[in-house]
């Protein structure tokens, strides 16, 4: 059976994030009973710096000092989501404007391009262009992205 994360744990990381100007973006828990291992993704607008992940670890710790729940952790690791982890919130697409993104629409089908734009209301995806046909700038309201991510490309 696999355990969850407790609600007051989960309310004393999203303080912590809080208090770090960071939006909390996924807590994933892993391992088992005294193993405990919590991955805790974070992100800004602006990206997550060491200091972000320092000040939501030091938050963290220092909550959880007298909790039982503590003493069954390894780790926690604070991180951003990673380049190539699908978006919780379009924005934070807004700076990877000029990257390449993968938009998965709600009726399955896919726009891959520049991105151009990313906020609260939506995505402009630029597809990329061929000689025979140019496309036009596709933009996709954000109750129509299922998913959305940026693609490393060398």
């Amino acid at each position: 059976m696999k355990e969850t994360l407790p609600d007051r744990i989960r309310t004393v990381i999203v303080d912590s994030c809080n208090d770090a100007g960071v939006t909390l973006i996924d807590v994933v828990m892993r391992g088992q009973a005294r193993q405990l291992i919590l991955d805790v993704f974070i992100d800004t607008l602006e990206g997550v710096t060491h200091d972000h992940c320092r000040d939501v670890s030091r938050g963290i710790d220092e909550r959880l000092q007298d909790d039982e729940f503590a003493g069954r952790l390894r780790a926690v690791d604070v991180s951003s989501p990673g380049a190539e982890a699908p978006v919780k919130f379009l924005w934070q697409l807004t700076k990877h404007a000029g990257r390449t993104v993968r938009v998965v629409r709600a009726d399955g089908s896919v726009v891959e391009g520049a991105l151009v734009r990313a906020d609260d209301a939506g995505l402009d995806v630029q597809p990329k262009q061929s000689k025979k046909e140019p496309k036009p700038l596709v933009t996709i309201l954000v109750e129509d992205v299922q998913e959305a991510k940026v693609l490393i490309t060398f």
